[in-house]
């Protein structure tokens, strides 16, 4: 049990090390035009949540006219099932990898062929995610598009650089000294 948790932690971490890298081979003029995206509740969001256009300060921010916001909320409709049908194949296609490396004697074939599993329900979520921010972006004028991504990477770095919980420094407690 202890081999297959630390072995579903190496394999997450060496995902995120190969994401991060790729992230960082990201020409600068390319990495400037990236909207950050984050998602809450399992929903794929534009860093304000899954329904950004709905928040009325923001729309009055970037100027949506009711056309528009009833443009959104069509898009985001038409695309609803899908991300919550692709959200839950990740979390079965989890649960399966999770399974087999819980075995006593973890078949490495079995875990490679399931890993990709879930890296197929990863990428047709990102996908289907992607065509809807496509649609969204042809509602937007380009002006709009790009002050919803300025408010995003603002928010974003207010994130990364607050004080407390969440912020810098906020993290376990060091570990004592061994003896």
């Amino acid at each position: 049990m202890k081999t297959s948790s630390c072995l579903l932690i190496f394999l997450l971490a060496v995902g995120g090390l190969m994401s991060a890298q790729n992230e960082s081979q990201t020409p600068p003029d390319k990495a400037n035009r990236r909207f950050v995206i984050q998602r809450m509740d399992g929903v794929p969001g534009m860093g304000f949540g899954h329904d950004w256009w709905r928040n009325s300060e923001l729309a009055q921010k970037i100027g949506l006219n009711e056309q528009q916001t009833q443009q959104l909320n069509q898009i985001f409709s038409s695309h609803r099932a899908n991300l919550a049908q692709m959200r839950a194949n990740i979390e079965i296609e989890e649960g399966k990898l999770s399974d087999l490396l819980d075995q006593d004697q973890p078949q490495q074939d079995q875990v490679l062929a399931q890993l990709t599993q879930l890296q197929n329900a990863r990428n047709a979520l990102e996908k289907e995610f992607t065509v809807m921010t496509l649609a969204f972006r042809g509602v937007l004028t380009p002006e709009q598009w790009k002050q919803l991504q300025s408010m995003s990477h603002e928010k974003m770095f207010f994130r990364m650089h607050k004080p407390g919980p969440g912020g810098p420094g906020d993290g376990p407690p060091p570990m004592p000294p061994l003896e």
